[in-house]
């Protein structure tokens, strides 16, 4: 088919017709009755659009072939092992293997992992596999694979794979519900108002100043205390460096008090000037406007608001002195004449000598300087929150400072103030740490009698022991802990329930992957089938690896549809085995460029040589 399917692989366009033909072709060359089942498996899983991945990669090889004839191959740049053919390659021949050399080949995919279809013409081929199974393999050898989805038997083994003795110990144990479980967000202000309450003498202080305090007064202290909470927190995060915080610690220490007045009265004049131009025809200044320039202007508007009126002739001495000044301005686009045009003309420049002075007082506070006049908004927002915190902390010092004669609290920056106004509202709340504590206490007793000693997981006991610490790093810890304890114990669960799934349709296969050293020896299984009954039942995609062919000297070209069974076939000649005359398997494998494995040399491996290619017969052709 090198004009057909193998130049649609070739160029990445096979769709399902052509793999349809393509299965066709190969089933052609056969009329036996498993053959017939077989094709019609694949196509009904081609139609599905489910192409097997031994039928693609076959199509793929084939195509290969059409545009790019391989170079030479050398046995130094070849795989030294089946197992290590099987990963790169998915086409392999194995010559002059006789059953001891196959039951190698078997018994090293199976180390490796690999789930093994072993098919031959008639039962004596297989029996002669299967009697030279070495003993530690032969709990691995199923006489048909496993009734569970593919998609399970992997999950298993991956499992099995990963299975670690602190999973194995989680069935015994009993993990509390994360429901259950008190969340760190309740925790951790606890924690920290039980550490803030018996670490820091301010706020045994601040429990001593208010004890005697009398209820309004109370009232009115809490009220302040929580009114500079709220003002430091329209400033936002200390942490973050902003600017706003290093002017209040100046206004505090009543450093750049008049500097920050000014700018605030200049920035709110600005906004309210430019709010009044807002939407004003746009006005330019030819030359720059001059200091007398701008006097004359304004006498010439004094003049038109007390009544005067522009003349032709005769012109009022004003209008005299503003008419050069005017010819050197214009507004939208047109030389100004009337007062309302004037007072445009005076307010842009009110409001440019404005942003000049906000300019300079901004620098002087070390305020970033607005570099338009959009940006003053936003800069008198931030000035009047700071204004705001700066009097709620004068309220707060004067109240906290005299209400006894002996109060040593020295007068508050910024940082002690919202320390001092959390300690009031916390006093006034009436949740000193006692409180806290006894809460921790009750939260940990719970937690503990979520699960009887004998089954309690270590996790379950770190967190205990952080709530009874008052430690909510650890507890945080101790969270982390339970939940992956809690997916370990999951997944124990799953595996168990896998493992009993398969051996109830394969007792011995199940054994052997759970048996201590599984893993290491390999999860592999292995089924010996006759290959009437595998064509005629092929086996779910994914639930095998490799399918491995005895007596491949005399198939033919319709043996070729075992590809649907795994991704890899490996074909297998006994020593002295001739090859049928082509079309044959063997020689679609030899267009395909399989890999050869020459017998004879170690275990499952052997000398690796080139597999001469043939001019294609016409049967060949059609197939290819």
């Amino acid at each position: 088919m090198l004009n057909g399917v193998g130049a649609e692989a070739a160029h990445g366009t096979v769709d399902a017709d052509d793999m349809g033909v393509f299965v066709d072709r190969i089933a052609a060359a056969g009329s036996d009755r498993p053959t017939a089942l077989a094709a019609a498996q694949v196509r009904r899983r081609i139609e599905a659009g489910a192409v097997p991945a031994g039928v693609r990669r076959l199509a793929e090889s084939l195509a290969a072939t059409v545009t790019d004839p391989p170079a030479q191959r050398w046995p130094v740049d070849e795989p030294e092992s089946l197992v290590d053919a099987v990963q790169v390659r998915n086409l392999v021949v194995l010559e002059h293997h006789a059953a001891p050399e196959v039951a190698a080949a078997v018994t090293a995919l199976l180390t490796a992992g690999r789930r093994v279809l072993v098919t031959a013409p008639d039962s004596a081929g297989l029996d002669a596999v299967r009697a030279r199974l070495p003993e530690s393999v032969t709990d691995r050898i199923v006489s048909r694979l496993p009734a569970m989805p593919p998609a399970e038997l992997r999950e298993l083994r991956k499992l099995l794979v990963t299975d670690t003795a602190a999973r194995q110990a989680r069935p015994g144990q009993r993990l509390p519900d994360e429901s259950a479980l008190p969340p760190l967000e309740q925790v951790a202000p606890l924690c920290e108002r039980v550490r803030s309450l018996t670490g820091d003498p301010g706020s045994h202080v601040i429990a001593h100043l208010l004890d005697d305090v009398d209820t309004e007064r109370m009232e009115a202290i809490v009220e302040v205390a929580r009114c500079v909470q709220e003002r430091f927190a329209a400033l936002g995060p200390r942490e973050a460096g902003g600017w706003t915080w290093n002017v209040l610690d100046d206004l505090v220490v009543q450093r750049n008090r008049a500097t920050f007045d000014r700018l605030r009265e200049e920035a709110a004049q600005a906004v309210t000037t430019a709010t009044r131009i807002e939407g004003a025809p746009p006005v330019a200044f030819v030359e720059p406007l001059t200091d007398e320039g701008r006097q004359v202007l304004f006498s010439y508007f004094e003049f038109l608001r007390d009544g005067g009126r522009p003349r032709s002739f005769f012109r009022p001495p004003e209008q005299r002195d503003a008419q050069p000044v005017l010819a050197q301005i214009r507004v939208a686009g047109e030389v100004p004449e009337s007062e309302s045009e004037l007072r445009l003309i005076l307010s842009h420049r009110e409001l440019a000598d404005r942003l000049e002075r906000i300019v300079a007082n901004c620098g002087e506070l070390g305020v970033p300087a607005p570099r338009d006049v959009s940006l003053l908004p936003a800069l008198l927002e931030e000035l009047d929150k700071i204004a705001a915190a700066a009097r709620s902390m004068a309220t707060l010092r004067h109240d906290v400072l005299f209400l006894r004669p002996d109060s040593p609290i020295r007068p508050p920056d910024a940082d002690q103030a919202d320390r001092v106004a959390a300690e009031i509202l916390a006093f006034a709340d009436r949740t000193p740490g006692v409180e806290a504590e006894r809460e921790l206490d009750e939260l940990a007793d719970r937690l503990a009698e979520l699960a009887p000693p004998e089954t309690t997981a270590p996790e379950h006991t770190q967190a205990v022991a952080a709530l009874r610490e008052r430690d909510p790093h650890a507890y945080a810890e101790a969270l982390n802990a339970l939940g992956a304890a809690r997916r370990e114990h999951r997944d124990g669960e799953r595996q168990a329930a896998l493992v009993a799934r398969l051996r109830a349709t394969a007792p011995t296969l199940a054994d052997a992957w759970t048996q201590p050293g599984a893993v290491t020896a390999g999860l592999g299984a292995a089924c010996l089938v006759p290959m009437d009954a595998l064509l005629a039942q092929l086996p779910p995609a994914d639930s095998a690896d490799v399918v491995l062919v005895l007596g491949a000297a005399g198939l033919g070209v319709e043996r070729l549809l075992l590809t649907a069974a795994a991704p890899r076939l490996v074909a297998v000649l006994a020593p002295n085995d001739q090859a049928a005359p082509a079309p044959s398997l063997l020689s679609v494998l030899r267009r395909a460029g399989a890999l050869v494995i020459r017998g004879g040399v170690g275990d499952a491996g052997g000398e690796v040589v080139p597999l001469a290619r043939a001019v294609p017969t016409p049967r060949e052709a059609q197939v290819g």
